[in-house]
């Protein structure tokens, strides 16, 4: 994780993602490992954490969701990006007995709401403080979970930092990786660090 200091936002925020695949027998084989991209998501989530009221619940700026896709790309890769090109939307597509939790929720990207989309919520157990300036996320996708599915492309969401009465995300940090087809031969761990 040293690598974490070499990549750089416009906003000195900075983000590298791991993507490990684990095997039934607990060999371990790293299949993507890079910087990430920090969204204006982020910018938006801080801006309006510095600025609400004390009475608003904090739980609406923290990074908790996450969503994974099949259709991402390299194009996507900017800070302008606010959703996944193709995050899965069924609790199906994640599979009967995916081993994290799931809720419907609205989603802000480019000044258009869309309601319905599916989010993964990260376990607290699994945001990790490394520094009072570094944030370790863990996903994980056991054996049971996405099978069948050729995923690209994840995303790290804010719960709800405009406070709105349907609880709407921002996407905060994005990543298209190399195409991993998910089988039920191996596990897959995120290993995400955001240090601000």
């Amino acid at each position: 994780m040293e690598k974490l200091i070499e990549y750089t936002s416009s906003d000195n925020i900075k983000g590298y993602l791991e993507v490990i695949k684990i095997f039934n027998d607990g060999r371990e084989e790293v299949h993507f490992s890079d910087k990430n991209v920090i969204t204006s998501g982020m910018g938006a989530t801080l801006l309006q954490a510095f600025n609400a009221p004390t009475s608003i619940n904090v739980k609406a700026f923290q990074i908790v969701n996450f969503q994974v896709g099949v259709s991402g790309s390299a194009d996507l890769q900017v800070s302008s990006t606010g959703a996944l090109s193709a995050a899965l939307t069924l609790q199906s597509e994640y599979g009967a007995n995916a081993s994290f939790e799931t809720e419907f929720g609205s989603l802000l990207a480019s000044g258009v709401t869309t309601t319905d989309e599916l989010f993964g919520i990260i376990p607290w157990a699994y945001i990790k403080k490394l520094s009072p300036t570094r944030v370790l996320y863990t996903l994980y996708l056991d054996e049971n979970t996405c099978n069948g599915l050729l995923l690209n492309e994840i995303g790290l969401f804010s719960f709800d930092p405009y406070v709105l009465p349907v609880d709407t995300k921002l996407l905060c940090a994005y990543r298209y990786f190399t195409s991993l087809a998910k089988q039920d031969s191996f596990a897959v761990l995120f290993r995400w660090v955001i240090e601000f």
